[in-house]
């Protein structure tokens, strides 16, 4: 008999095991000689989940009735089990038939396609073994030659243990890849997943592991060495970034791919603080520059040209000079904007059938891939919510992006429509955009994300427009940039493609922020409480030597005083501050190094611990200097010409605070020094700060939201002549 009586089917469909079970011991009593029954006896006590009577009765024909035919009835009962196996992976009981694959497992180990199909089936029933799949790479090495079926299950597996990091689907990945490797779908597949796993679902280490793996197997391998390095520097694993931009540029050849090169090798000296190299890598990255905006090419790699508009804004971090740094970023912008057209050809439409339209509601756009818990997100939430909804109908789309409450409650809820693109597909996006007859799209990103910008770069929108997430990108098709009096220069708007659009009073205004209960206390980082305690918040790249110079020069002259740094301060950084600080004549010990808060409401709360926040430069922090006033902390700040030198400036001015901004770098020396020495100065500050909460345009969001409304009415008006 091959496979179950029918007498008992019924029972069996429906889970009825103790009627099986009496079946089949009925049959062995009457005629113990028949093999089979033992092995349905023993099944129908394996599904009824007594494992063990199931093995006992297996061992009876093996031990009892026929001893010397063990290699028969082993294959006879193995293949019951895989009949019975696939029978419940046909209904999707992936639990049951899990049950029936290791106990195949136990009777023959070497069975491939049984193997396969387990690691398959945990991991249908997220019972994920780390050592079924090393099991299966062993058998894998063997080299036997794949059926169809097993080929398919391979990638069927494949598609599920990459999102799973354990060593063990590495190894799995090794031993496939002579199997798959030439395979154009397996290419497709690693692939796509790596960008899934490292992009959409945020985790970039674990993408790097997997493309480390196969790299040296996929196409375009100049093109993957660079993504590792954006995936190990996006998970803070700078040494290893560090490998593969030194690997990048000794295989580059072409312009633009030394301009990549030696962009990968200064933004990994600014993130490992290793100054001491970073001048050398920002000559070659402008010379390399200049020579691709002298003579760029008609076509490169997509990946380069796409990639190109985030590298200009790393001068931000080095020099404040608006000058040559708008003419770097405008001229990339320009070239972007030619490549991506290249890319991209005949998408965009004419707005001319947009104009002379009777009088409606105007639709915004807002555009970025932050509209979540990020900086950008938690600022311009605020916006969204103060919106005039019978004037204005709001759409967001968001771009490649994870989402959270803050998505849900202010980018989901509480807008007219809302668009989440986890592919980050620019022709899809540009003809859902072009579909919602937006009026005005709202750059959230600028150059921080090359997905956003090539987007804004085919013209989606009649008006476009850059607010909040940098100083803007240069792209030809951006018609405005969002300013205020105080965060760009009179003088700026000769430098910019876009027009500067400046609105009454700030750029950005927030009805304030969520605040936790303190986990810093100066005894337990053994600072007395009448020291005098400097906090530096910012990250590494905003880490400049000449700032944290002036810092330790406050530092030395004021007594008994303390300088805390927050955020990823690893050795490299200890090294710079320490070195620093023995240059100047101050004593290392009067350093404090802390890691990242728990949360963003834990670092608000922790702020409290400072006396006077001492600002970044060339690059000021912005939200940070938010969340600094908000607190009503003193702070000090250095104003310089760039729109990224201005934004503490500009927050300060709007709360109407004075003491605290300077001009030079002796200003900022000498404000530092007399915030840390007088103590009734502070407390005039921290009045100051509580009083502007009730009065100031900065923690107005409301006045704020008319102010940006009566600037699209302007615009559209403007667009409509």
């Amino acid at each position: 008999m091959n496979d179950w009586h029918e007498e008992i089917k019924e029972f069996l469909d429906s889970g009825n095991y103790p009627v099986v079970i009496n079946y089949y011991e009925k049959r062995i009593a009457e005629n113990p000689e028949e093999i089979t029954d033992y092995w349905y006896l023993g099944l129908a006590y394996l599904l009824n989940g007594n494992e063990e009577e199931a093995t006992a009765i297996w061992l009876v024909p093996f031990v009892e009735l026929l001893p010397e035919e063990t290699d028969n009835l082993n294959q006879n009962l193995q293949e019951i089990l895989l009949r019975e196996a696939k029978r419940h992976a046909a209904k999707n009981n992936h639990n049951t038939e899990g049950i029936i694959r290791e106990k195949i497992v136990e009777i023959a180990p070497d069975n491939l396609e049984n193997m396969i199909k387990l690691a398959l089936c945990n991991c249908r029933r997220n019972c994920f073994d780390p050592e079924i799949l090393k099991l299966l790479s062993s058998l894998l090495e063997r080299g036997r030659e794949l059926t169809e079926e097993e080929i398919k299950d391979l990638y069927l597996l494949l598609e599920f243990v990459l999102e799973i990091p354990d060593d063990a689907t590495i190894k799995f990945l090794e031993k496939i890849i002579p199997i798959l490797g030439n395979d154009n779908k397996f290419v497709q597949v690693i692939s796509a997943k790596i960008d899934e796993i490292a992009d959409r679902k945020q985790q970039p280490f674990w993408g790097a592991k997997l493309l480390a793996a196969v790299v040296d197997t996929l196409p375009n391998k100049l093109q993957n060495i660079g993504r590792l390095f954006q995936y190990y520097s996006r998970a803070s694993r700078d040494e290893e970034a560090k490998i593969y931009a030194q690997e990048y540029e000794k295989y580059s050849e072409t312009l633009p791919q030394k301009v990549s090169a030696y962009y990968q090798l200064l933004i990994n000296c600014i993130s490992r603080d290793d100054w001491f190299n970073v001048p050398q890598y920002e000559q070659k990255l402008r010379e390399y520059l200049e020579k691709l905006i002298a003579n760029p090419p008609e076509e490169m790699e997509e990946y380069l040209a796409v990639g190109l508009i985030v590298i200009p804004p790393v001068f931000f971090y080095l020099r404040d000079n608006l000058i040559e740094n708008r003419h770097v970023v405008n001229s990339i912008g320009r070239i972007f904007h030619q490549q991506i057209h290249r890319i991209f050809p005949c998408i965009g439409s004419s707005f001319s059938n947009r104009k002379n339209q009777q009088p409606r509601k105007l639709k915004i756009g807002y555009i970025g891939c932050s509209l979540r818990r990020h900086p950008v997100g938690l600022l311009s939430r605020w916006l969204i919510k103060y919106h005039n909804r019978e004037e204005f109908s709001i759409h967001t789309y968001g771009i490649c992006q994870p989402q959270d409450y803050i998505t849900k409650k202010f980018f989901q809820q509480g807008v007219d429509k809302s668009y989440i693109s986890s592919s980050g597909n620019v022709k899809e996006i540009v003809n859902q955009i072009q579909k919602d007859e937006i009026d005005i799209l709202v750059d959230l990103d600028s150059a921080t994300n090359n997905t956003t910008a090539a987007i804004m770069a085919l013209k989606p929108a009649p008006i476009q427009v850059t607010w909040l997430g940098l100083d803007s990108d240069g792209i030809p098709d951006m018609d405005y940039f969002i300013a205020d009096p105080y965060v760009l220069p009179p003088e700026a708007e000769q430098y910019y493609t876009e027009k500067i659009w400046r609105l009454p009073h700030v750029y950005v205004a927030v009805e304030g922020f969520e605040v936790d209960v303190p986990t810093l206390r100066r005894e337990d980082l053994e600072i007395e409480e009448k020291a005098v305690v400097y906090f530096h918040i910012q990250n590494p790249y905003k880490r400049n030597p000449h700032t944290i110079r002036l810092q330790m020069k406050i530092l030395k002259a004021v007594p008994n005083s303390y300088l805390l740094v927050k955020g990823m301060a690893g050795k490299s950084t200890e090294n710079l501050f320490k070195t620093i600080a023995t240059e100047e004549g101050v004593n290392p010990n009067r350093l404090r190094f802390l890691p990242p808060a728990p949360t963003e409401a834990i670092h608000r709360a922790n702020l409290k611990i400072a006396d006077v926040v001492l600002d970044t430069y060339p690059y000021n922090g912005a939200t940070t200097t938010l969340e600094t006033l908000w607190q009503e902390i003193p702070i000090v700040t250095r104003v310089g010409e760039q729109f990224a030198a201005r934004n503490s400036y500009s927050f300060m001015m709007n709360v109407g605070l004075r003491e605290g901004i300077a001009f030079t770098d002796e200003e900022y020396v000498e404000w530092g020094i007399r915030l840390g020495t007088d103590e009734d100065l502070r407390l005039k500050v921290t009045w100051k700060l509580k009083r502007a909460k009730h009065a100031s345009p900065l923690w107005d969001a409301l006045s704020f939201a008319r102010d940006m409304e009566n600037a699209y009415r302007q615009m559209y008006e403007a667009y409509q002549k």
